[in-house]
């Protein structure tokens, strides 16, 4: 039997980037604050999630990612084991970042607002985005007088 490891998040990073070279490659780490609403008028329980980006996709989160940006984020889920300072061992729950999506304006906290998608081999294109263009208000106006061509 098939299986699938998969994890889509929309949040806010709760600090800016922490960006770091290992072992000749770059890692980006940040969490994510996610808000769950459960009914109207209660106050949203937030869920915390650690996210990891390797390669040029820390390099993109380097460049343009700060507290408080809003991000779209898929990756895979992974766990890893560790010793605290007590000595006690303890497991975590982290996000491998695969593709990674601005959200919000780029007024919004600094961010930049774009896409950027992995293209396989490493390879971070930016995803094409229309720019906003002032679009002309055509010139009809409603005239009550004129005939139309509806039937009713």
């Amino acid at each position: 039997m098939a299986s699938y490891n998969k994890i889509i998040l929309i949040g806010h990073l709760g600090d800016d980037p922490a960006v770091r070279d290992f072992e000749g490659r770059k890692v980006a780490n940040f969490s994510i604050a996610v808000n769950a609403y459960t009914k109207p008028g209660e106050e949203p329980k937030t869920d915390w999630f650690r996210v990891s980006f390797w390669g040029n996709n820390a390099e993109v989160v380097e460049k343009y990612l700060r507290k408080g940006n809003q991000v779209y984020v898929e990756g895979r889920l992974s766990t890893r084991t560790y010793t605290d300072n007590t000595g006690q061992t303890r497991f975590s729950l982290d996000v491998q970042g695969q593709n990674l999506t601005m959200l919000g304006s780029r007024n919004d906290s600094g961010g930049e607002g774009g896409s950027y998608q992995n293209q396989g081999g490493g390879q971070q294109q930016p995803a094409t985005q229309p720019q906003n263009e002032k679009r002309e208000a055509s010139d009809t106006t409603f005239n009550a007088d004129e005939p139309d061509d509806l039937p009713f």
